[in-house]
């Protein structure tokens, strides 16, 4: 969808509202300056680079998981905001159960969906939550080439998100805004995400690492897993979501993923990720 002269600026003037809009019911009374309400948003919906996902099946009893996290952090510095990690530790795996626990049980119902069982090897992963060569569990050797052909994807659907907690009730509140160059239902999902995570991890040589850090931890999801089902077209649609943060997530490592979902096939159509700002 190409937008032209005088129609260009009705959009853009539109698109402002609408941000501001999302500003305005996250920060209530606060004074926000005149030059931050405006931000400018993309015009060109099918040309424009969107985010990939990368979901890192992981456990701390998994001696090759940090080699696995090591390639996810090669990537995300390749592609920078083209990708997004997300590491799950799903409880049904036994790579995951012991002492230190790490899990979400959101994660097992991804897990699941995509075949992993009690006896999957780990680590493994996902790009976007599509199949490669026929396999929807990829090993991590392969998350480079799979990705690769996943950026030939184009989609026509914008997402904008922006995140705040209330550090007194731990209440995570996410605004959304999304649209779309064609008519079309969608499942919106919402993550949160945990990085610096200090805790017990097997190494490659067989030690245990008790200080390694854990990053792109999935902590929480707000509602079901699937997310809610919401009406695309060229008008912007809003929605508004609330989770609360685990007690012993720390509020200054926590990221939100908002997520849109094809409702067939569950694939991921488009993603972004944000900070959280705290009240």
């Amino acid at each position: 969808m190409r937008l032209h002269g005088k129609k260009d600026k009705k959009r853009m003037t539109k698109i402002r509202i609408i941000i501001l809009t999302i500003i305005s019911t996250l920060c209530a009374c606060q004074v926000i300056p005149e030059d931050e309400q405006l931000i400018e948003m993309p015009l060109n919906i099918s040309d424009e680079v969107h985010p990939h996902v990368l979901i890192e099946y992981t456990g701390f009893r998994c001696v090759n998981c940090p080699m696995a996290a090591e390639e996810a952090h090669k990537l995300q510095e390749m592609y920078s905001d083209q990708l997004i990690v997300v590491a799950m530790h799903p409880a049904t795996n036994p790579f995951t159960q012991g002492k230190y626990d790490y899990t979400c049980p959101a994660a097992d119902v991804y897990y699941q969906w995509m075949g992993g069982t009690a006896t999957t090897s780990f680590p493994t992963g996902n790009i976007d939550m599509m199949p490669y060569e026929g396999d929807i569990l990829v090993d991590y050797i392969q998350w480079a080439s799979c990705l690769q052909e996943r950026m030939s994807d184009e989609t026509d659907i914008r997402l904008f998100v922006n995140a705040q907690v209330d550090t007194e009730t731990r209440e995570v509140t996410i605004a959304t805004m999304a649209y779309a160059g064609l008519e079309m239902q969608a499942d919106l999902v919402i993550w949160l995400t945990e990085d610096n995570i200090t805790g017990a991890q097997m190494m490659p040589d067989g030690t245990a690492n008790m200080n390694y850090t854990h990053n792109h931890v999935l902590r929480a999801v707000a509602g079901d897993p699937w997310g809610k089902t919401i009406s695309l077209n060229a008008q912007s649609v809003h929605e508004t979501s609330v989770l609360r943060m685990p007690d012993q997530c720390n509020a200054d490592n926590c990221h939100i993923v908002a997520l849109i979902l094809d409702k067939e096939d569950k694939h991921i159509l488009n993603a972004t990720e944000t900070n959280i700002q705290q009240l």
